[in-house]
């Protein structure tokens, strides 16, 4: 899929896969409750319409709606909040640590439009840095999915994990990457065979990293693609003997800013271990991103392109 392709029959709009999940699980689940801060999702419209009782506006109060999920999940309820991805994160920061991460308590944060999703509304729609903030909190779980497969079954392993979730939904038609049989347990896919040198993306980057494998590929470059759709917990025991183990070198390919996201937790992740696979990372500028423009434009500007990453990676790869 390039930046600029147009939809074709296999698409589907990634929100709508994740949250027609969520319908189904709050269908078959009375527990299951929606908080919003006064956003719509079309795909939610019918379970505002079939379920009222269960449908919470709390209005432009991002930092109430997280004291809101705390207290029904600590009543037993199973709480859903979506929220513009940056506001539901910076907002609420000191609610989420406390109120909900320090309880334990199993709410979804659903953050909508990661990355430069909504990148014409300016800075503060900026999601690049999201990721950094839910993982300097102890215990969430942050899903990150790349298709609408694994949209839709991270939707089902948030309101299965055992403490707070923090899921970054995109926007606009994603294509169906993964075979749905695949064991999402596992926080991961691949979707290129391993080689020597392997691209592990996440989000938004997984479509533009097969396109990236594609064209080295064509350059006599073979590469793996490994979508990541877990970002924490992601050194688990597997993912080091099937993934890190079989690799001499790691490309990391996000949309979020280079301090804090996926390709900080492989560096640390990788010295833990005491590897000597080497890594780089290709994510967005490491500044505030105070321009606005067209999604491709912002990651153009950042070198995020498949001919300016080609470029990169041929010479890492040597």
């Amino acid at each position: 899929m390039t930046m600029n392709a147009p939809a074709n029959p296999q698409m589907k709009d990634i929100r709508d896969a994740y949250f027609d999940a969520v319908y189904a699980i709050g269908e078959k689940d009375p527990q299951v409750i929606i908080i919003t801060n006064d956003m719509d999702v079309f795909s939610l419209r019918k379970f505002k319409q079939n379920f009222p009782d269960r449908f919470i506006n709390v209005g432009v109060a991002e930092q109430n709606m997280i004291n809101v999920a705390a207290g029904l999940a600590s009543c037993g309820k199973k709480p859903l909040v979506f929220g513009i991805s940056s506001f539901v994160t910076f907002r609420c920061y000191e609610q989420l640590r406390f109120n909900v991460a320090s309880m334990k308590l199993p709410v979804v944060i659903a953050g909508i439009g990661s990355g430069f999703a909504i990148s014409h509304d300016g800075p503060t729609h900026h999601g690049t840095q999201d990721v950094a903030v839910a993982r300097a909190i102890p215990g969430v779980t942050i899903f990150n999915p790349g298709d609408t497969v694994a949209a839709e079954a991270c939707a089902h392993l948030s309101f299965k994990a055992n403490g707070p979730v923090f899921a970054r939904v995109d926007k606009g038609m994603f294509p169906a990457l993964h075979d749905p049989k695949t064991d999402f347990t596992k926080g991961y896919g691949v979707l290129r065979p391993l080689a020597e040198v392997n691209i592990l993306s996440t989000g938004f980057m997984t479509p533009i990293a097969l396109e990236l494998a594609d064209a080295l590929s064509k350059q006599g470059l073979p590469v793996g693609v490994v979508d990541v759709f877990r970002l924490q917990p992601l050194f688990t025991a597997d993912f080091v003997a099937n993934i890190v183990g079989r690799s001499r070198k790691l490309v990391t390919l996000e949309e979020n800013a280079l301090t804090g996201g996926l390709g900080s937790a492989m560096a640390e992740g990788l010295a833990d271990a005491g590897t000597a696979v080497r890594l780089m990372r290709l994510a967005t500028a490491d500044e505030q991103v105070l321009v606005y423009g067209s999604r491709e434009w912002l990651l153009a500007r950042d070198g995020l392109d498949v001919a300016a990453m080609s470029k990169r990676v041929r010479a890492f790869a040597q």
